[in-house]
């Protein structure tokens, strides 16, 4: 036997843009509280990238065969660790992550490689837990690749209805929003702290939006970012 997480409920891989796939996961936070999660697929060539890991069912990995071969695995978010392991076994992938934990995680630095050669690592610097995005150049508008740092909940579509309700609750609604529980222990309730990395991630060019929870967000994403920043954040600190 193995100690790995099962595979738990998901839907199909959907591609969203041209090589990028994303599929919709799910967790299981307690007894009655599940959310759902997202897995993002990148694809160069026959190379696959999977970024915010969800385990799939062994049709969804047939599926996933189909688009290619794992070749790499990025971790970009603190909490999203519960597949991982899975993957790294099954697929000896390149493991990758802003905080690595040994020898054998490469590291995700801004200006530092990259495991797709179009996507450009972002790293919030100023958070107490590792966070990254990666940056993905693409015709008709870069993509902004996130885990829980930025979140796009347009409904409450696959929480069970506890989990609706926190969510609901703790504000997730809402366009791009700077997730809630991890700006708290990211900043030790101290959100603008957060505003040099911010301010640094709204210079970047980006114009879509899929994140470790929600739905994608097409075309307004770096407006939507902006005003998110401003209500989670507080005002921007001016500069001299």
């Amino acid at each position: 036997m193995n100690a790995f997480a099962p595979a738990q409920r998901h839907g199909p891989i959907r591609e969203v843009f041209p090589d990028v796939f994303v599929v919709r996961g799910s967790f299981r936070l307690a007894p009655l509280l599940t959310i759902p999660r997202n897995m993002i697929i990148l694809r160069e060539g026959s190379d696959l990238t999977l970024v915010n890991s969800v385990r799939l069912s062994v049709d969804g990995e047939t599926e996933l065969a189909k688009l290619g071969a794992v070749k790499h695995l990025v971790k970009l978010g603190h909490y999203h660790t519960l597949d991982d392991p899975y993957y790294r076994a099954r697929f000896r992938p390149t493991f990758w992550a802003p905080a690595p934990a040994d020898a054998e995680t490469r590291e995700l630095s801004e200006g530092g490689a990259s495991p797709v050669e179009r996507a450009r690592p972002f790293r919030f610097d100023h958070a107490r837990i590792g966070e990254a995005a990666l940056l993905v150049e693409q015709p008709g508008g870069n993509l902004l690749v996130t885990c829980d740092s930025i979140q796009n909940w347009e409904n409450t579509d696959g929480c069970s209805l506890v989990g609706g309700l926190v969510a609901h609750v703790m504000g997730f609604i809402e366009p791009a929003k700077v997730g809630p529980i991890w700006l708290k222990t990211a900043t030790e309730s101290k959100p603008a702290a957060l505003w040099p990395d911010f301010a640094r991630l709204l210079e970047r060019d980006f114009a879509h939006l899929v994140g470790g929870h929600g739905v994608v967000l097409h075309d307004r994403a770096r407006d939507a970012v902006a005003r998110s920043c401003e209500r989670s954040l507080g005002p921007r600190p001016r500069t001299t």
